[in-house]
């Protein structure tokens, strides 16, 4: 959950998988390479939701053309269309991603993960091998810490990492990229002294003389290193992105909602779908504080099937596990530690207006139960001010809700985006974790409360957040419908009462998604007229049996009656 407690299984089946983008895995699968628009007819399948005896379906030129019995459909399938034997196994509608960062998980191919670090000796062990390994990098770049490395409510040092990585620049980035881990030569280099200001929206942790950078950047003061980061070329990126994007359709996401930093990654899903790279549609953000007017040029030149413009994204507040998410009540231990929000209420309020007078459809990454309140107060105020522009709006993570503004999110249409694999509770003894302790027991049962936002009307929307998670959907399925780990704990599941039905949860992976990005109308959903997006799940992997998930893979993904990739 967050950070807060182990997730071994998961994270280490993704640095699995990145061993094989681009390659010949070991198991024999591979991407397929098939360009078509012609019939694509898929039999001996199994639907979560079809009238009876229904086994087949029908893709002719990028759309679905009917679901049904392989008898009924056999006399419109013409002799050269290529069948796909489903040989048993589910066919959903395509996994859609409704919150990703693919520039970052892609980089991070040639950076050090410490993902798997359990404690800083293991941490400080993994960067000095990877220093060693790589004489040649000179500025050390790596993700992945959990706040478990140090004590509760400490954060590491630069002297931490001086130890393992002594003599040149190294930044490490947590494993939600809320907080950075700079060693002594990277804060020199990007000058970050003693002198140095607080960023609005940022904190520089300070050493005991409240003075002397400690060597942790939370949130905004992230930024004040950039210019000291290599920065990657135009190369360096597409083939991050065209990595990204081979692993995400090997995983059955067919559609990806990508946050972006700046308008460049436009031109970059452009040139891959023009060489014919990109495997899957995509949908890129951009910051909410931009030029709007040249937002509406961009938005006007993507209207694409496969590289579309897709919303404004915002920060409210940061995460729970350092004490940056805005809460309603003082954290756990606490009097007045409540956190804030990451800018002014007015400043916001102004942003969110302007965007909807203009169109734009926002997005506010609020983790807290204040910060779903001032997002959901920002909406609300926008659209009284001007009623008659229809765009749709959405609130990242919810993390924590007020029970308060549950019914909120129905009465304005905001969307509830969140990230199923982040309530990984880690264990049996889930409430033990930083996550768990910074919130105290009083407020747990209303975490990651889907359950509840459904009952109450609310739109799910469901994405991993990779790479902060892992990206993998079935393993989204099964959190969001057991509420236990990949070992089966706690046996009662954790928070148990906001599980969702698999339906639920399928529905929130496809057409809650795509709404989210006013695709509703054209994928989601088994239904003639759609595109032709869906995914093939291995026969033995069951949506209705959490096991199989959690062990199970994907046979073929399917994008615009194109098959992406499948296993021989």
């Amino acid at each position: 959950m967050r950070g807060g407690n182990v997730m071994h299984p998961p994270m280490r089946l993704l640095v699995l998988v990145w061993a094989c983008v681009g390659l010949a895995c070991s198991s024999g699968q591979k991407a397929a390479s098939v360009d078509s628009n012609g019939d694509l007819f898929i039999t001996h399948a199994r639907f979560l939701d079809a009238p009876s005896g229904s086994d087949a379906l029908l893709v002719r030129a990028g759309n679905i053309v009917a679901l049904g019995t392989e008898a009924t459909l056999k006399p419109q399938v013409p002799a050269n269309a290529r069948v796909l034997d489903a040989k048993g196994g589910y066919v959903l509608p395509g996994f859609h991603d409704a919150h990703l960062h693919m520039l970052g998980a892609g980089m991070m191919r040639n950076a050090v993960d410490l993902s798997e670090a359990a404690t800083m000796d293991d941490a400080q062990k993994k960067l000095a091998a990877f220093a060693k390994a790589h004489p040649d990098v000179q500025f050390i770049e790596g993700r992945g810490f959990q706040y478990g490395l140090t004590a509760p409510n400490t954060f590491p040092t630069r002297q931490q990492l001086d130890a393992a990585v002594p003599d040149r620049p190294a930044f490490i980035r947590s494993y939600d990229g809320h907080s950075g881990w700079a060693n002594t030569k990277a804060l020199e280099r990007a000058g970050i002294t003693a002198e140095t200001k607080d960023p609005e929206g940022g904190r520089i942790v300070r050493d005991v003389d409240g003075k002397s950078p400690q060597g942790t950047l939370l949130e905004g003061a992230q930024f004040l290193m950039n210019g000291a980061v290599p920065k990657p070329t135009e190369k360096d990126k597409r083939a991050a992105l065209k990595a990204a994007a081979e692993e995400l359709v090997k995983l059955g996401i067919t559609s990806a909602q990508e946050i972006a930093f700046d308008a460049t990654e436009f031109a970059l899903f452009d040139a891959l779908h023009a060489a014919g790279e990109l495997p899957l549609r995509v949908t890129v953000s951009l910051p909410l504080d931009g030029d709007l007017a040249a937002y509406a040029r961009t938005r006007d030149a993507h209207q694409g099937a496969y590289v579309g413009f897709g919303f404004l994204k915002g920060f409210v507040d940061g995460v729970i596990e350092s004490r940056t998410a805005f809460m309603l009540r003082p954290y756990e231990g606490t009097t007045d530690d409540k956190g804030r929000p990451m800018m002014e209420e007015a400043r916001l309020k102004a942003l969110v207006l302007q965007a909807h007078a203009a169109g734009f459809g926002v997005a506010l990454h609020a983790i807290g139960d204040a910060a779903v309140r001032l997002s959901l107060d920002a909406y609300e105020a926008a659209q009284k001010a001007h009623p008659a522009v229809k765009v749709v709006h959405r609130v990242e993570h919810i993390e924590v809700v007020d029970p308060a503004d549950v019914g909120r999110f129905k009465a304005l249409g905001v969307i509830a985006s969140m990230q199923p694999f982040h309530a990984n509770p880690g264990g049996p003894t889930p409430d033990d974790g930083v996550w768990s302790k910074n919130l105290g027991p009083a407020r747990l049962p209303n975490t990651f409360a889907w359950r509840t936002l459904k009952d109450a009307g609310a739109t799910l929307a469901f994405g991993s957040d990779w790479p902060v998670m892992g990206a993998n959907p079935l393993w989204g399925l099964a959190m969001a419908t057991s509420r236990k780990d990949p070992n089966g704990q706690p046996p009662s599941g954790w928070n148990a009462h906001q599980v969702v039905s698999v339906a639920q949860a399928v529905e929130a992976y496809s057409v809650g998604s795509a709404t989210a990005v006013g695709r509703g109308d054209r994928v989601g959903r088994l239904l003639a007229g759609q595109w032709g997006d869906v995914v093939v799940l291995d026969p033995l992997v069951d949506p209705n049996q959490t096991a199989t998930l959690w062990k199970g893979a994907v046979a073929a993904t399917v994008v615009g009656g194109v098959v992406r990739y499948q296993v021989p």
